[in-house]
């Protein structure tokens, strides 16, 4: 690209031509995605090189380290039709695991293996098997999702993931996936918001070290497809909202910080446009309060 002078990471993801609908994660589907999905570079010469290949499988969230060296991203095992379970709105049995990739080397290596740690007081559980276990246990039919990691400044990492086997209190989205951080080996892995039981996504970084993460919490919400931005220290403290989920059936989602300090973040109906939307910007320390009016005009 003209006038960049670095290399780009992105996900290269199948078309089914103009009139054909593919699946991209989203707040209503946060882990539907079309097999075959690649972890890209593009060159500034404009070459592009394969990093990873999705296969039956796919790539999803990547995000780069602080040195530019390294590589974080979710990789689903298997999203071919016949390795989805219908009957729980497609969930995909094999799930998904983050991973890193090294740069300079290319060495891949797995951080997640589909660790299932249910509340075993509120079921009976078989943690070796949430897809398919004996009779006697209770079952999810699905595998476990660990999605959307990110670096933080401590070296550590923040990510998402069902392995609680929640299920939302609510519709509109499936499963549960809570916020939890782990070391960069993908061991000492801590829950810092097991409040969340309704689901969280994308925990992104801000400036200031705190996590802003798209939210589906529904403090007083009359509507269950709204999804607001709250904000988080990575080690559980300061719990605040940064955008209220305020307007009909919308969903704020997909945030970043822009170098002038402001967040970034798509404004989008969550049923039936794979996450496109508008693209809205706020100050990180906002003068007005985060919550919106109870009072509709």
């Amino acid at each position: 690209p003209t006038g960049v002078a670095y290399d780009i990471v992105y996900v290269r993801q199948p078309r089914q031509g103009d009139q054909g609908f593919t699946w991209w994660p989203e707040v209503f589907h946060p882990a539907r995605l079309d097999p075959g999905a690649d972890l890209m570079l593009l060159h500034p010469d404009g070459s592009e090189e394969l990093l990873v290949a999705g296969g039956n499988g796919s790539v999803t969230d990547p995000v780069l380290s602080f040195d530019g060296q390294r590589v974080y991203f979710a990789r689903f095992a298997d999203l071919r039709p016949q390795s989805l379970n219908s009957q729980r709105d497609y969930l995909p049995l094999a799930g998904a695991d983050i991973w890193q990739l090294d740069l300079p080397t290319r060495q891949l290596t797995q951080l997640t293996h589909g660790e299932f740690t249910p509340n075993t007081a509120s079921g009976h559980w078989l943690p070796s098997n949430p897809v398919n276990p004996p009779e006697s246990y209770n079952r999810l039919g699905y595998g476990i999702l660990n999605l959307g990691p990110m670096p933080l400044p401590d070296g550590r990492i923040a990510f998402t993931s069902n392995r609680n086997g929640f299920v939302p209190p609510k519709g509109y989205t499936t499963p549960t996936l809570q916020l939890y951080v782990m070391d960069s080996q993908g061991e000492n892995v801590e829950a810092i918001a097991p409040m969340s039981i309704s689901s969280a996504l994308h925990p992104t970084v801000l400036q200031h070290g705190e996590l802003i993460y798209s939210s589906h919490e529904a403090q007083g919400l009359r509507d269950p497809r709204l999804w607001g931005i709250w904000g988080i220290q990575p080690d559980g403290r300061g719990w605040r909202p940064v955008i209220s989920a305020f307007h009909d059936a919308r969903a704020f989602h997909f945030m970043t910080q822009i170098s002038d300090g402001r967040i970034v973040a798509v404004d989008y109906y969550n049923l039936n446009n794979s996450g496109f939307g508008t693209l809205v910007a706020l100050s990180a320390t906002p003068s007005a309060p985060a919550f919106h009016s109870a009072l509709l005009s």
